[in-house]
């Protein structure tokens, strides 16, 4: 059985591993374009913290928002606890 070939792409330089049998593309490895400048670089890194910062403040509102509902959930919990005479059953008593 013949190994895969790796072919390198002359268009997009994307490394492809063919099939010798079927002809067909088993894999392909594209390269990432680099940045036409110093400038365009500093944008994309600026565009991606800024969509971090967004996505950090919505996760900290949650687990904020989550925390409260926590609460509420603990002391309603509570109260019913209070309210009911009835003893909690005890764990280690098989009746």
């Amino acid at each position: 059985m013949l190994e895969a070939l790796d072919i390198v792409c002359p268009c997009c330089d994307a490394l492809l591993k063919v099939d010798p049998g079927t002809s067909s593309v088993i894999w392909a490895d594209k390269k990432k374009p680099r940045p036409k400048d110093f400038d365009d670089l500093v944008r994309r890194v600026d565009s991606r913290r800024s969509v971090l910062d967004q996505k950090f403040a919505r996760s900290v509102q949650q687990t904020r928002h989550s925390s409260e509902i926590l609460d509420k959930k603990f002391e309603e919990a509570r109260k019913r606890a209070e309210s009911d005479p009835k003893p909690p059953p005890h764990p280690f008593e098989n009746d």
